[in-house]
């Protein structure tokens, strides 16, 4: 088994098991589709969004052309709301392939399900995830790169990449072999580092002109370095001797520090005997202080205790007063229950009076009740009688009433059915003559409508002729349309093409721009000088360098290079006073050095030059360009310089013709005027300041051709975009036609079966209404007879009706006469009953009555005896506040002796307190007397103390200035032992004559020193970092000739195995002929591409593009299934790609795809019943309302 083959087995058990939308396209609302393995089909209307679902697939799986999901940009794909629904501010679309077997990619292994999931907001931000982490598009790319899945892979073909895939060009047909086979993959590998060698290879060009750079400015600063090393090692003899006698100055600092000192400790102790008197003094007087608090405190806790008796009387006072009001409201209670016990008293003789007078009244109610229930009993008896006669009566009248209701009730139902009847047949009649006028009618309408379908039909044939004619016309626009996308595409590729080259050409000319622009390579000072120029906004009489005043040839650069050597960065400057200007500025700075030259310069003697000598080609004052105003600067500079063929013609002149010129060579060889001769390699030439320049000008001219051919080839590609425009438009006409004209043949369609639905439906009008008439003419002929019988029955049930009336009204007049007397009956027995009811109710009352009083007389009792005992409580309370007020009197009179003693030891200590004051007033007075004498003695202190504080300060200056200088701390100055000492005096002159040396040297540039390791650490990075480029670039050629290898193999073998499954499957769905695969270019397996050639069966062998539609299908169709053949992908989605079949070739096709979706899954977009029939799960897409698509699943049996 192959490589690939292993890895489709590996990916064929990762099936699709879900795909969720939420605001994608036309599905608003979240929506789950679960897909099984078999074959699933999606059907439903045009424009219901089937298609959308295939759209979804694509797009989580990283589509990014808004075009390839039909629209025009991205943000089409977000819900743009409905009638009902508002927009959505996001579309989501999650996929979930089953890995429970753990066979999917290696880092999802411990993962039983693998969920990608794309989100795009409506402000244009993108989220991708994989198993809800946030991760790249090109993680997402990856992980189905190979797989035959992905957003261009063949596990997706969609409306109209059938015919793509017929009419393709041979090279992009191979793209989708490359996919099949697994080369996908490397050839994305091999492009990103094709990528990187280019960004290498631009990366090694900028490094070597840095590292050119970089070896010029190291030759020009050794020198400067050496000199700074020389004025370091005089600058640290300065130091060692300046610190030696800062040593001497430290250690006289030191002995004055040292008396000053002890004439502070002397002042010091003076004072401190006299602040001991004082203080001495001071104890004595807070002694006494401390007494007088005391005294204090004990006269405000007397007062204290005076206060707290003085509350205490007036609390005594105020409950003696309490106690008297409560006396005084005991008193008032017990005068008034006093008086309400006596009423109450009152009361109960009253009541026992009631009781007795309500017992007899109820005895004698008793006795007339008893009378007159016998003589309501007799008359009630009476009564019953006559009732009972009454009712026998009235039985027998109801059975009159109802006989003679009865007759009354049939004499109606045969008036009723009578007047019945005769409607019906008066309704009969009317419905007969409308049957006759209504089939009259309809046999009319039948010939109208066998009219109205003739004239459909040929309406409908006149159509479908149209529409054919659209179907051309349409093929002829797509024709064009995919013509020019493919000029399109190809001038797309040139434009971006030439954007590569100016970008490339562009970021060249920016690295020497800012190399140029800052002065790198040129000496320090001279940089100095440039930079501060650019920032001033006038010249200020520096001009520039002499190096931008003159221009050469190519062929003579390396010649003026190798003769003006240094003096190329000479600054022009207005006259020497300004060069004066300059040098100050550099002192002041400490930038380095320069050379200034003026613009105006005295005229030098020329001596005639050699230019009869076969060896001259010419002066180089000829040869070069100088600026207008800076001739004399060019003519002091190579007046006398004469270019020669080589150095041996060069030194054969100089022999012949003595020292009065200087020659150089094209290889910038040179013989000065003294006959020094000077040359080497010409690699140190190679990046001159006039190199730099020219090559900053060829790039410029280099990327304003790039800019111009790039604005021709973007109009071209504007006129190529306008003709696709207004061909699509054509093509979206001629659709809309197509589509007007398929409505309209679907229209005259209905009509025709309308018209002949119609025709059928008069002609059972006309036969219903014949034998509707026959039966109405039957129906009239029974009524007449039952009208008949009506009126018969009828004057019978009159007669019998008279007779019950007679007999009736007999019997009323009895049962009025017994009607009357029982009136009588009930009257008198109505009037006992009320004599007896009264008589009760009499009885009753008083019955009541005697109970209520004898429930007051109880509570009377009761409030006695509650009212006794409250009076006997208030005595009691009484007594005790009496008590009570006693004792409170007793303690105010003893709280009162007690104030009269506090306030008497009060005023004892007062007298106290005056005492301790007049002690404390005499000792505060000789405090006073002490003090100016330690003020004398603080005097003393303080100038021992600021004598003390200025040798100090001048020990800290001297420490603080060497500090400074050479930044050493005070260990440093200490004098070190020697057999001869020394004095300040004698290092003295020593400094001085160091000091004088190091003015004598002139400016020295320090950071030279540092500059230059740091420029021989920049080379020694350079270098390697161009190493190691260089090895970047071996690697990546080396891979990509790798990947070469490695593609060319798998397309050869994938390629081979897939021809010999086309060729077994073509015949097997066309039943015959033949097709194979062909390489355009054989010898190249990483180039060429795919042609598909076919014999279908009994025709000749001929191009794909000479197919019939179905036939172009049905081969694409064996195309797609050889790929999957070999390689099957874990699902393949197919949009309506069966819709060019017949049925037989149907048949075939559904046939394959039941053997396919044994190793794969297959989701089949489909209009067609039969590719429904083969399908396992079926899915409608509907819209329930317009512009929002639902899923309604239903699975097959």
């Amino acid at each position: 088994m192959k490589y690939w083959d292993k890895v489709s087995h590996k990916l064929s058990d990762m099936r699709l098991k879900r795909l969720e939308m939420l605001g994608f396209k036309s599905f608003a609302q979240r929506t789950v589709v679960e897909f099984t393995p078999g074959i699933t089909s999606i059907v439903g209307p045009n424009g219901c969004g089937k298609s959308n679902i295939v759209d979804a697939l694509r797009w989580a799986m990283g589509e990014q052309s808004a075009r390839h999901l039909r629209g025009h940009q991205m943000e089409d794909v977000v819900f743009n709301g409905s009638d009902t629904l508002p927009a959505t501010g996001m579309a989501e679309v999650s996929l979930t392939f089953d890995n429970e077997d753990g066979r999917g990619p290696v880092e999802y292994n411990t993962f039983s399900e693998i969920m990608v999931t794309r989100r795009l907001f409506r402000s244009g931000e993108s989220e991708y995830a994989i198993n809800k982490i946030s991760c790249r598009l090109k993680d997402v790319i990856e992980l189905f790169l190979g797989t035959g899945v992905g957003s261009k892979a063949y596990s997706i073909v969609e409306q109209g990449r059938v015919d793509e895939l017929v009419n393709a060009k041979p090279e992009e047909r191979r793209a989708l072999i490359e996919e099949a086979v697994g080369t996908s993959k490397f050839k994305s590998r091999k492009l990103v580092a094709e990528r990187k060698l280019e960004r290498t290879q631009q990366n090694l060009l900028r490094v070597n002109d840095i590292v050119r750079e970089i070896e010029r400015q190291i030759r020009s600063m050794e020198l400067q370095a050496k000199k700074a090393e020389r004025y370091r090692a005089l600058k640290a003899e300065l130091r060692e001797k300046d610190l030696a006698c800062a040593a001497l100055f430290q250690q006289q600092l030191n002995e004055d520090i040292v008396r000053h000192q002890a004439d502070l400790t002397g002042a010091e102790n003076r004072l401190a005997e006299q602040m001991a008197a004082l203080r001495s003094k001071e104890a004595e007087s807070e002694a006494v202080r401390l007494s007088l608090m005391e005294s204090d405190k004990a006269i405000a806790a007397q007062q204290e205790s005076v206060y707290q008796q003085k509350v205490q009387i007036q609390a005594d006072e105020q409950r003696i007063a309490f106690y008297r009001q409560d006396l005084s409201q005991l008193e008032r209670n017990e005068a008034d229950a006093g008086a309400a016990l006596r009423l109450l008293e009152d009361r109960l003789k009253l009541l026992a009076q009631e009781i007795a007078e309500l017992s007899n009244a109820r005895e004698s109610f008793v006795q007339l009740s008893l009378f007159e229930e016998t003589c309501l009993r007799e008359k009630e008896s009476e009564l019953g009688n006559l009732q009972a006669q009454i009712q026998s009566l009235q039985t027998d009248l109801e059975g009159e009433k109802e006989s003679l209701i009865e007759a009354a009730n049939q004499m109606a139902y045969l008036r009723n059915d009578l007047s019945a009847k005769e409607k019906r047949c008066a309704e009969i009649a009317k419905e007969l003559a409308r049957c006759q006028t209504e089939n009259a009618g309809a046999a009319n309408a039948l010939a109208q409508s066998e009219q109205q379908r003739n004239e459909t039909r040929r309406a409908l044939e006149l159509t479908v002729e149209q529409k054919r004619e659209r179907s051309l016309e349409a093929a002829q626009a797509a024709a064009s349309i995919q013509a020019l996308s493919h000029s399109r595409d190809e001038q797309e590729r040139k434009v971006e093409s030439i954007k590569d080259q100016i970008q490339e050409s562009r970021s060249r000319l920016h690295s020497l721009e800012d190399l140029h622009r800052n002065y790198e390579g040129y000496q320090e000072g001279v940089r100095a000088i440039m930079m501060k120029r650019q920032k001033e906004p006038s010249p200020n009489g520096v001009y520039g360098l002499v190096a931008e005043v003159i221009e050469a040839p190519e062929p003579f650069e390396k010649a003026l290079t190798a003769v003006l050597g240094d003096r190329l960065q000479y600054v022009i400057v207005k006259g020497q006073e300004e060069g004066v200007e300059s040098i100050e500025y550099l002192k002041r700075e400490a930038t380095g050095r320069g050379s200034f030259i003026p613009l105006q310069l005295s005229r030098k003697q020329h001596k005639p030059l050699p230019l009869g000598e076969a060896e001259v080609i010419a002066p180089l004052m000829e040869m070069i360009t100088v600026k207008d105003g800076y001739g004399d600067v060019a003519e002091y500079l190579l007046s006398d310089v004469v270019v020669v063929k080589d150095m041996t013609a060069g030194l054969a002149l100089w022999n012949r013709n003595g020292f009065y010129c200087t020659l150089v060579t094209l290889d910038g060889e040179v013989i000065d005027s003294m006959g020094v001769v000077t040359g080497g390699s010409g690699a140190a030439l190679d990046g001159s300041i006039f190199t730099q320049r020219r090559r900053i000008r060829e790039l410029g001219v280099i990327v304003h051709e790039l800019e111009k051919q790039l604005s021709a080839e973007d109009q071209a590609l504007i006129r190529f975009k306008a003709e696709l425009n207004e061909a699509e438009t054509k093509k979206t006409l001629l659709s809309g036609e197509m589509h007007r004209l398929e409505l309209e043949c679907v229209r005259l369609e209905h009509e025709c079966r309308s018209a002949q639905q119609g025709c059928e439906r008069f002609t059972e009008a006309v036969q219903a209404l014949s034998l509707e008439q026959a039966e109405l003419t039957k129906d009239i002929g029974i009524l007449d007879d039952e009208i008949r019988q009506c009126k018969e029955s009828a004057e019978a049930r009159i007669t019998e009706k008279s007779e019950r009336e007679q007999q009736l009204a007999q019997k009323q007049a009895a049962a009025a006469a017994l009607k009357n007397g029982a009136e009588t009956a009930e009257a008198a027995v109505t009037q006992s009953r009320i004599r007896n009811a009264a008589l009760s109710e009499k009885r009753e009352n008083t019955h009541l009555n005697l109970e209520n009083r004898l429930k007051l007389q109880e509570e009377c009792a009761a409030e006695v005896t509650t009212r006794r005992a409250q009076i006997g409580e208030i005595l009691q309370r009484r007594a005790e506040v009496e008590r009570t007020l006693g004792e409170a009197q007793r303690a105010l009179d003893m709280g009162r002796s007690a104030l009269d003693e506090l306030e008497s030891r009060m005023q004892a200590q007062r007298q106290i307190h005056r005492s301790i004051s007049m002690t404390l007033a005499e000792i505060e007075e000789s405090i006073k007397e002490w003090r100016p004498l330690g003020e004398l003695h603080q005097e003393e202190k303080s100038r021992a103390q600021l004598a003390l504080a200025e040798k100090r300060m001048s020990w800290q200056h001297l420490v603080d200035n060497i500090r400074e200088k050479y930044d050493v701390g005070v260990e440093a100055l200490m004098v070190a032992p020697s057999e001869k000492p020394m004095s300040r005096d004698d290092l003295q002159p020593e400094i001085d004559d160091l000091r004088g040396r190091l003015e004598r040297m002139g400016e020295v540039n320090l950071a030279a020193i540092g500059e230059y390791e740091e420029l021989t650490t920049r080379f020694q990075f350079m270098t390697r970092q161009k190493e190691d480029l260089e090895k970047a670039i071996a690697d990546l050629q080396q891979t990509i000739v790798k990947l070469n290898r490695i593609c060319r193999l798998r397309f050869k073998d994938g390629f081979e195995e897939i021809n010999e499954k086309f060729e077994k499957i073509f015949p097997r769905l066309f039943r015959g002929g033949k097709a194979r695969l062909v390489l355009t270019d054989e010898n190249d397996y990483l180039e060429t591409g795919v042609d598909i050639v076919v014999q279908p069966p009994g025709k000749r062998l001929q191009s794909i593009t000479l197919l019939s539609g179905g036939e172009k299908a049905l081969t694409a169709v064996s195309l797609l299934f050889a790929i999957f053949l070999t390689k099957p992908s874990p699902f393949c989605f197919l949009d309506e790609v069966d819709a060019p079949l017949d049925d037989a070739n149907l048949d075939r096709f559904n046939d394959m795809i039941k053997e396919m979706s044994e190793s794969s899954q297959f989701v089949l977009v489909t209009h067609n019943k039969k590719t429904m029939q083969a399908a396992e799960t079926l899915y409608g897409i509907t819209m329930a309302e317009p512009g929002v698509s639902k899923v309604v699943s239903v699975h097959m049996s």
